[in-house]
């Protein structure tokens, strides 16, 4: 029964290894794969700003799935990341619970990624977002970002991340 356990387990292990691998076109992701959570900076100024993230291999490599709350789900969101073969690019849809959606696109640069994104479906805010993302020499994550309306460009805010393997993303229904 053990012997029959352990190999269980092991074939289980090899397969989620082999599920977790990506595509060659979404490697430049791969560092950025696991649980984040802020430890400082906010996109919207507030003191009390926590934003969880949770980044997955899905479809066997395929696709990227990012999570994300904000507050313990106050906000939260959904991203679906992919190569676009036609345009070869990586490209994203992000939907969230405010009711709008984003487009766009990641570019892989040195040590991280840059990222443009469209905003569709809002009567009002920003209409592009302009962000980046590298991981520093002490694992964490710094982004920044910036976005445009009314057609001008505000000010980068910074954010940091942290890798925590136990926060949860949470989405509740307002």
């Amino acid at each position: 029964m053990r012997l029959f356990f352990a190999l269980t387990v092991s074939i289980l292990l090899s397969l989620t290894a082999k599920a977790a691998e990506p595509i060659p076109q979404l490697a430049p992701l791969a560092p950025f794969i696991g649980t984040w959570k802020t430890t400082s900076g906010s996109v919207d100024g507030s003191d009390k700003f926590e934003d969880v993230q949770k980044w997955e291999w899905a479809f066997s490599g395929k696709i990227l799935k990012l999570t994300h709350s904000v507050n313990q789900g106050a906000y939260y969101g959904e991203s679906l990341i992919g190569w676009d073969a036609q345009q070869q690019k990586i490209v994203y849809r992000y939907v969230n619970n405010a009711g709008f959606y984003t487009d766009g696109t990641i570019t892989p640069i040195e040590d991280g990624i840059e990222v443009h994104e469209y905003v569709r479906g809002a009567l009002a805010g920003p209409s592009e977002t302009l962000s980046g993302y590298k991981i520093d020499d002490e694992g964490r994550i710094q982004a920044w970002s910036k976005f445009k309306t009314n057609d001008k460009w505000g000010e980068a805010s910074t954010v940091t991340y942290e890798r925590a393997p136990s926060a949860v993303v949470i989405f509740k229904d307002k």
